[in-house]
């Protein structure tokens, strides 16, 4: 044992049953760097002054936050090291046979900052915090070479932050590459599963990257099936239609269309998929397609759904459906004959202040084969508008959790019954926005305004869209 300066320092060196067990370790210990420079005696004497501390699996050899009060060197075994956060316990690094920790903490007297826990049956070395401090009076270069160790942890930390400093805004900027990240494949073992965990961030990164750039251009495919604008000379000059779908994801399930069947009539469609997302978008594709072939065959318009349910209800594994609204317009005359499959009933705006929902006729397409669907008929004159909107609209709901509804609805289209098809539809959709005041909405919302005309040269209340 050597003088310390410490009084009774010596009392503290009791060797423990089983120092001769013990001292088979020292080659160990003599291969740490800070204990390298330790004469053969101080070595023995370090051994005799520890105790043995059998720890098995599952256990924690120390605690964060406990006080630094020893030393640990793990002589059999491995142990994990990981940091306790209020999102749970993040791996740091593992600990194998020679490896030292609470030495920066017994130096400084600082608590645990990270707990060590067994991943197998351990047996470690555990040194008094009073006998490290007496051997660091005794042999200086030991201060120096825990200082080094904490120099080089020190420095790796910094060259690590600024390294995943710049990785992070290479992410922000796009140009990520993952190769960058094999600098650190071999860091020292206290960032070794940090770099495993950024690495796998940054590549889930770069997959949902992918993945929103994929969606974005799935958005962008599903807003080119959406009809243009129509000019206003078409339809004779006797119609003028404005719509708006906004999805509550990158694609949504809405859908609205109108086209000419013929140079005398034009088709109003408006309706809205089960589900939401991918699915929902690619089922309203083929919706919309199924109805623009089924209304051009000719023939009733109930007959045309109906074939449309049929093709929509086969092979329907995922029993999907779609409440919808198809209307044919007679250009001319006026004449409107609609099928409502279950879809919110459109308002019909008469000229004369009246307002009239246009009620369900039949069943959602593809809820089930075989379903016989009705129509409806009404005349149009001049000067009368249909307002067409999904559940998106009626069912927008604020933080509170209370809903735009019907009343709301009606309430703006009155107020808005001088107003044009454009106006109305974004005024509309505007209103929902305010009331909602950003709430997270879950459905996708679209309105459809159709305007009948005066036949040209007799005037006109409703201007261009």
């Amino acid at each position: 044992m050597w003088p310390f300066a410490a009084e009774g320092f010596a009392k503290m060196a009791r060797p423990p049953a089983d120092t001769v067990d013990a001292l088979s370790f020292v080659p160990l210990i003599r291969e740490h760097p800070i204990f390298a420079g330790l004469p053969e005696a101080a070595l023995r004497d370090l051994v005799g002054a520890g105790s043995l501390v059998t720890v098995e699996a599952d256990q924690a050899l120390v605690r964060q936050g406990e006080e630094s009060d020893a030393v640990f060197l793990l002589l059999t075994g491995e142990a994990q090291i990981f940091v306790e956060t209020s999102y749970g316990p993040v791996d740091l690094a593992p600990l194998a046979s020679g490896g030292l920790f609470g030495e920066i903490g017994a130096f400084a007297g600082l608590p645990r900052t990270a707990t060590v826990r067994a991943k197998s049956p351990v047996r470690a070395l555990r040194i008094e915090r009073d006998y490290v401090l007496g051997l660091g009076r005794q042999y200086p270069d030991l201060l120096l070479s825990v200082i080094g160790q904490l120099g080089q942890r020190t420095g790796t930390i910094n060259r690590a932050i600024g390294f995943y400093t710049q990785a992070l805004a290479a992410l922000e900027r796009h140009d990520f590459d993952p190769s960058i990240l094999d600098a650190l494949l071999r860091p020292v073992p206290e960032l070794l599963n940090f770099a495993q965990t950024f690495r796998r961030m940054a590549e889930q990164i770069i997959l949902r990257r992918a993945q929103h750039e994929e969606m974005a251009n799935a958005a962008a495919i599903q807003r080119a099936m959406l009809p243009s604008a129509l000019p206003p000379e078409s339809c004779g000059g006797r119609v003028a239609i404005h719509a708006e779908m906004r999805p509550a994801r990158e694609v949504g399930g809405d859908l609205y269309d109108y086209f000419l069947i013929d140079p005398d009539r034009l088709a109003v469609v408006i309706g809205d998929v089960s589900g939401k997302g991918v699915p929902a978008a690619l089922f309203m594709a083929i919706t919309r397609t199924v109805m623009r072939v089924v209304l051009r065959e000719g023939g009733d318009l109930a007959t045309a759904v109906g074939r449309a349910n049929e093709i929509l209800s086969a092979e329907n594994s995922e029993s999907m459906f779609a409440t919808l609204f198809c209307g044919v317009l007679d250009l001319a005359g006026g004449a409107f004959t609609y099928c409502n499959c279950g879809h919110n009933p459109p308002y019909l705006l008469r000229a004369d202040g009246a307002r009239e929902p246009l009620l369900l006729t039949g069943l959602p397409l593809a809820a089930m084969p075989g379903v016989t669907y009705k129509t409806r008929a009404l005349a149009l004159r001049p000067g009368e508008r249909i307002v067409l909107f999904t559940d998106g609209i009626t069912e927008a709901a604020n933080a509170a959790g209370e809903q735009y509804d019907e009343p709301r609805l009606e309430a703006a289209i009155e107020a808005l019954r001088q107003a044009s098809a454009g106006e109305m539809v974004r005024d509309i959709i505007g209103r929902v926005d305010e009331f909602v005041a950003g709430a997270p909405q879950f459905d996708d919302m679209t309105c459809l305004v159709l305007d009948y005309r005066p036949a040209a040269g007799t005037g006109n209340r409703a201007q261009d869209s």
